[in-house]
């Protein structure tokens, strides 16, 4: 079959698309042929060696799968058979673990999805059974892959981390990304008022659409004060962040006293200076977010089935034009997400 693989880390050019042996539905596993596999910035990343997470190289990337069950291994359940079209879940989980048994699976990952094995840059891919979730009828599979991180992760750092409540304010940065078009549905689901950030005047347009209330070019525009502008002076409730660098100060001098900072990445700068005399006067509450559950994923789904939430897609790239998808991941000209599709 056709992949598209690294052998060394480093820019783009370290992908190649070429042949490697198909794989093998073995005890507990099955084969996809994958229908779509959506780009995230994790793939970045991993392909530049910064991703902190072991790998052994040639790599095939890809978090995000979406596709079909073409071959059923042994053991697994007679629930999924030959034809089943299926989107799975990224992490594999230890139910044993005790992050698993208190409701924290994704605190407790036993296999990751185009990080400790083989991804969905591809056009078959094994997956173990633990992995398994069924696609929505009415979704397709570029639908799919374009669906879980975004709202997974947005449900997670929103509504579990964040404890986003009916009517607050809440700040988006980076709304033109997978997640943060993803979570300026889910805010609207909560009625909330939302302020997102962008470089792009034409991106907060297209933010506006899905439900925002207002934009700040921050490019442009001081992010913190006009946030207080925005709110007689009183800050955001919550801010939905996951740029970093100088992004994260721009959230601490918009938040409200007691109000609270859900992060989830720092591609922008990953150490940053921290004042913490302020950050204890005003009570501020900093809270790390990782991932998603199944149970947060699934939810996200039924939500999808009910017309409450769509996926954004941006562009559908062939995997032979793989480079093409992430340059636009990487020059962020994109709004949503972006979807190889083998």
């Amino acid at each position: 079959m056709k992949a598209a693989r690294f052998h060394e880390y480093g820019n783009i050019d370290k992908l190649v698309i070429e042949d490697v042996p198909d794989p093998v539905a073995g005890p507990g596993t099955v084969v996809l042929k994958v229908g779509g596999c959506a780009l995230n910035h994790l793939d970045v990343d991993v392909r530049e060696g910064i991703s902190r997470f072991p790998l052994e190289l040639p790599h095939v990337l890809g978090l995000e799968v979406a596709g079909e069950i073409i071959e059923v291994g042994p053991g697994v359940d007679p629930r999924w058979r030959v034809g089943d079209r299926v989107a799975p879940y990224l992490m594999g989980t230890d139910p044993h673990d005790h992050f698993s048994r208190t409701g924290r699976e994704n605190l407790s990952p036993a296999g990751f999805l185009g990080v400790s094995m083989p991804g969905g840059y591809a056009e078959y891919i094994a997956v173990p059974e633990r992995h398994l979730i069924r696609t929505p009828d009415g979704m397709t599979d570029v639908e799919a892959a374009a669906f879980q991180i975004a709202f997974g992760t947005s449900y997670h750092m929103l509504i579990t981390r964040g404890r986003l409540t009916l009517g607050e304010t809440v700040l988006i940065n980076s709304v033109g990304s997978g997640i943060g078009s993803a979570a300026v549905q889910i805010a609207s689901l909560m009625s909330a008022e939302i302020i997102g950030t962008s470089s792009r005047d034409d991106t907060l347009a297209k933010a506006s659409a899905l439900g925002m209330h207002h934009g700040i070019n921050y490019t442009t525009t001081d992010v913190a004060e006009q946030a207080r502008a925005l709110t007689d002076g009183r800050g955001v409730d919550l801010v939905y962040e996951h740029v970093g660098g100088a992004a994260l100060q721009a959230s601490l001098d918009a938040v409200t006293r007691d109000g609270r900072i859900v992060t989830c990445g720092a591609h922008a700068g990953e150490v940053v200076p921290f004042d913490v005399i302020p950050f204890f006067r005003n009570q501020t509450q900093l809270i790390g977010s990782f991932v998603f559950t199944s149970a947060e994923y699934e939810a996200c789904l039924k939500l999808a089935g009910r017309g409450l939430l769509k996926p954004v897609v941006h562009a559908e790239v062939k995997l032979a034009d793989i480079k093409q998808a992430f340059e636009m991941v990487e020059s962020r000209s994109h709004f949503g997400k972006v979807v190889v599709v083998p």
